[in-house]
């Protein structure tokens, strides 16, 4: 499947990269029209392993996943949320984001936190402004050769440390900056005149009802990558709507018949099956179908024989 490099879509002008962690929420992205996702470690985390976000995901598991969805679920590009780049030693550091390069990333996401700290940890640890910059170095190398890209942001909650972090990584070879303090108008004009070069914009937040900023207004200021955190909340909600009726009702009526808002209703109006949504339809159904029958290449083919 035909994947477009990051670089390419991020010509095309300002992005949005919702949060993703397997194949269904990573179509669901695709389907929705979104050109590339966040690939998220901390909904992997809770999703997958079942436990709270502090750090401490492999990079097995994230390799396992990453490469199964790339091959097979979807065809737009993901960036790699890879954290501390899964170790605080920096001589696994180079061994273990190549294997996140071969995995098919189309961007690592490395982030200043320490290995152990996560979205869920009681307390912010971060690793020195020097580690930092080395690990990202480390990563610019591990993508050396590809089409991946680096992507560098910092969890410092002062501003001018945040901005500092960033500079460094950028010197060290990240092609895109960032950083969580940033929430406002205000945090988003002070960082963009600190920092030159590419920016995103780490996540849209509301506060007290409103956004605290537009997407126009970061696209003003040069922000062409916005990442958006819906995701995992969407799919909870999703699961406990459907088995809140079905089990309300004594039946699977509500979920059978229910379609998408519209989304699953042919050109005619017809509601067809939800799998159509999914991609492995496109690749495994047919190779099934063209392989199952293997009487025809006779003696070739593989036959068990029992005495």
């Amino acid at each position: 499947m035909s994947i477009a490099t990051l670089r390419s879509v991020l010509a095309q002008g300002q992005q949005f990269a919702p949060d993703t962690w397997d194949g269904i929420s990573t179509r669901a992205a695709e389907t929705m029209g979104c050109p590339m996702a966040r690939f998220s470690a901390r909904a992997l985390a809770h999703a997958v392993r079942g436990i709270p976000d502090e750090g401490v995901l492999g990079v097995a598991e994230m390799v396992w996943m990453v490469s199964r969805v790339v091959e097979d679920n979807c065809s737009i590009p993901l960036i790699i949320d890879v954290r501390s780049g899964f170790s605080d030693n920096l001589r696994i550091l180079p061994y273990d984001l190549e294997r996140i390069v071969k995995a098919g990333a189309a961007a690592m996401l490395l982030d200043d936190r320490a290995y152990g700290c996560g979205s869920d940890s009681p307390e912010l640890t971060l690793v020195s402004r020097d580690v930092f910059a080395r690990k990202v170095a480390i990563a610019k190398r591990a993508a050396e050769n590809t089409d991946c890209m680096i992507l560098a942001r910092s969890f410092a909650p002062d501003s001018e440390e945040a901005i500092a972090r960033c500079r460094l990584a950028q010197e060290a070879g990240a092609e895109i900056v960032g950083a969580a303090y940033a929430h406002t108008a205000a945090d988003a004009r002070a960082f963009a005149a600190a920092v030159p070069g590419e920016k995103f914009w780490n996540d849209l937040t509301v506060v007290e009802g409103k956004p605290e900023i537009t997407a126009e207004e970061l696209k003003d200021l040069g922000y062409d990558l916005v990442f958006m955190t819906f995701m995992e909340q969407a799919a909870w909600f999703g699961d406990m709507d459907f088995g809140i009726r079905n089990y309300q009702n004594g039946n699977t009526m509500y979920a059978d018949l229910h379609d998408f808002d519209g989304y699953l209703r042919d050109e005619q109006g017809n509601l067809v099956d939800y799998h159509v949504i999914f991609s492995y339809w496109k690749k495994w159904m047919p190779m099934e179908k063209k392989f199952q029958d293997l009487s025809a290449l006779g003696e070739r083919a593989y036959q068990f024989k029992r005495d």
